[in-house]
C-alpha cells in the first residue's frame, strides 16, 4: 500500500529507486508515488535526479525516444 510511511521505509532500506519502479512496487499510478514522493521532497529527506535519457549524439537534431528516468534518492539527516 502506498502511503507515506511505505515509501520511506522502501527508500531507506533501498538507498534509491526509479519512479517507475516505487510505483510498480506499491501497485500505482506514477503520478500517485509522485505525489507522495513531493511530500519527502518537501522535508528534505529525498533528493531527485534524472538519470539515462538521450542518445548520446552531440547533434541537436537527436530523434531517439529515451527519456530520463526519475530517481530519488533517502538522505539521511
Amino acid at each position: 500500500m502506498l502511503t507515506m510511511s511505505s515509501v520511506r521505509d522502501y527508500l531507506a532500506e533501498n538507498g534509491r529507486a526509479s519512479l517507475e519502479d516505487i510505483a510498480v512496487h506499491f501497485d500505482s499510478s506514477p503520478e500517485a508515488a509522485r505525489q507522495v514522493l513531493d511530500h519527502w521532497l518537501a522535508k528534505g529527506r529525498v533528493r531527485r535526479f534524472e538519470q539515462g535519457g538521450g542518445c548520446g549524439k552531440a547533434s541537436s537534431s537527436c530523434s531517439c525516444a529515451s527519456k530520463p528516468q526519475e530517481i530519488y534518492e533517502w538522505t539521511s539527516v
